[in-house]
């Protein structure tokens, strides 16, 4: 009879990032050889293997099977193409296997990289899809294959997330294994919370230390050796669905955190929660488990597919010969909607979009190319953002790919952008690059995509070449996005319904977006957002900077100071 929480299984919540790795097994390989030069070269191969990421299980089957004479056929290829070669026992690479290695190293970040901007978008929809079947996931149910006693009904999931948030909003391993793995019905967690927390408050208390443990808490139950954190670490992926609703790891600390982003999501959830049920058949328990929440509260207002699709047949009528500028006021979604954009012109290939951010110091030679400091002190060329995405455009020339412009109206734009200003309209046409010493041609395939904010003084200064040049779509502010926003900070309907009645009596050209607005809960939250950003968009250092501020302050009732969370009202 099973007494305790299962600690044998070992797999964990896949990462559903989708993250930059070498197109097949031979790159794979490649890249791992290159990033093991230097170290012992003979069998087991241990570091080629470490760097294929073997042990960690994020990697493709195939590659778990490479036996020695694969690593030995790859170094034959390898060596007769001058990227790697063995001399007395040791793995080392040459200088163009050093700069290949280099280059891969950059574009696999790059893709990291605006991968992880990507998936920031789609967070919280993921959150709010499967935190209601988390938290309806039982210990005991008809798919596992361990007993328990009669009468378990612990949903192991939510009473982690239960402990975190009356324990500051965290959990160590060693209390896991010690208080919680042994609760087997609903009815303990709260004994096994009041444990730890007296614990904790033991001068001498110290979770990373198992003697004291042993001490305060008692033993582990089961024990399985001196350290089970990994063991643990899959109920904690399980409740965090693997890096969304907890922390990815450890703190410094050595606790597990939940992720501040969803505590809000998280008390819905276990609020909403009802009593554990009783199933035989596993079809039905399954079905149940994965019952979809019938009022999501999330909307992506902006995002949805009607508004997306309508400015991707922009960018298909318009992109061969204008920039498509997204148009709108601080917060109101204008680079994820420019990047939900990319991903579908691009069929989801994130190595067809290069983003890149102008601020007032962004240069020609930044964005076009031009002459940059070398290693060796001296000076060499260096394509800049659009020809290094033209380049690849033009190798590809049935393939769209995407330039996302992020703040356009922050640089100094006609002289950044160029020759693109006029070749943009006109593809065909060559046009010297001087720092460069290159003649290129705007690929046909190539979609810029641009976003800017009208308030920026620059946007005045635009001259009317520039404008032509923009097909300018305006992305407002939405009371509907704002509700959903509100909704998911958990803000009680009677107020969340006079912020949304006072957002939407702003007039068109208000100067910030519903964005604006995310996590805020209650009316100090809402003093101190205007306190601390929203009236910075109307008055700054005694200068009023928006025309009639009083047609955006009325209203607010939150500015009093009745609502500051150092009142004593």
């Amino acid at each position: 009879m099973q007494e305790h929480w299962d600690l044998s299984g070992r797999d964990v919540v896949p990462d559903l990032r989708a993250m930059a790795r070498p197109a097949d097994v031979g790159a794979a390989a490649l890249h791992a050889m290159l990033s093991s030069s230097g170290t012992r070269w003979a069998p087991p191969y241990d570091e080629v293997r470490k760097n294929l990421q073997i042990r960690s299980k994020q990697v493709a089957p195939e590659l778990q099977d490479q036996a020695d004479q694969r690593f030995r056929t790859y170094m034959t290829l390898f060596r007769g193409i001058g990227l790697l070669y063995e001399e007395s026992g040791v793995l080392e690479s040459t200088e163009i296997g050093k700069n290949l290695l280099a280059a891969l190293n950059e574009q696999y970040q790059r893709i990291d990289d605006f991968s992880q901007q990507i998936y920031g978008t789609y967070r919280a929809q993921l959150a709010h899809m499967v935190a209601p079947s988390l938290a309806r996931y039982q210990l005991a149910n008809p798919l596992t294959r361990d007993s328990y006693p009669p009468g378990t009904d612990i949903r192991p999931l939510l009473a982690i997330w239960r402990t975190m948030r009356k324990l500051d909003n965290k959990l160590h391993w060693e209390e896991m294994g010690r208080c919680l793995t042994i609760c087997l019905k609903e009815s303990e967690i709260d004994s096994a919370i009041e444990k730890i927390a007296n614990a904790r408050t033991q001068a001498d208390y110290d979770p990373n230390n198992p003697v004291i443990m042993d001490q305060v808490l008692g033993p582990r139950r089961p024990d399985k050796g001196t350290n089970q954190s990994d063991r643990l670490d899959t109920w904690f992926s399980r409740a965090a669905f693997k890096n969304l609703l907890l922390e990815y790891r450890d703190g410094p600390d050595g606790y597990r955190h939940l992720n501040p982003e969803f505590i809000s999501l998280i008390d819905e959830t276990i609020e909403a929660s009802s009593d554990p049920r009783q199933f035989e058949d596993r079809g039905e328990y399954v079905r149940w488990l994965g019952e979809a929440p019938e009022n999501p509260t999330l909307v992506l207002a902006q995002s949805d597919d009607k508004f997306r699709n309508l400015i991707v047949e922009k960018c298909r009528r318009y992109g061969d010969r204008q920039i498509v500028a997204l148009v709108g006021p601080a917060g109101t979604g204008k680079t994820r909607v420019a990047q939900e954009v990319a991903m579908a012109l691009s069929e989801g290939d994130l190595t067809r979009i290069l983003t890149v951010q102008f601020h007032a110091a962004f240069t020609y030679e930044e964005f076009v190319g031009g002459l940059a400091p070398s290693s060796s002190g001296g000076f060499e060329p260096s394509p800049g953002a659009l020809v290094q995405i033209n380049a690849a455009a033009l190798a590809s020339p049935e393939k769209t790919h995407v330039l996302i412009v992020d703040e356009l109206s922050r640089a100094d734009v006609a002289n950044v952008l160029g020759e693109l200003l006029t070749y943009i309209e006109y593809r065909n046409r060559p046009f010297l690059i001087p720092g460069l010493n290159e003649r290129v041609s705007i690929a046909p395939n190539l979609v810029v995509i641009a976003t800017m904010n009208p308030a920026d003084r620059s946007v005045i200064n635009m001259d009317d070449a520039l404008v032509r040049r923009l097909r300018q779509i305006e992305i407002p502010p939405s009371s509907g996005a704002l509700e959903a926003i509100l909704t998911e900070s958990g803000m009680e309907n009677d107020l969340r319904g006079q912020v949304v009645r006072w957002f939407d009596g702003l007039p068109a050209d208000a100067p910030f977006g519903h964005g604006l607005f995310v996590g805020m809960r209650n009316e100090h939250d809402l003093h101190d957002l205007w306190n601390e950003s929203l009236r910075y968009f109307l008055r700054r250092g005694g200068i009023t900077t928006y025309p009639n501020p009083e047609q955006i302050e009325n209203g607010y009732v939150w500015r009093s100071s009745t609502y500051s969370s150092t009142s004593e009202v």
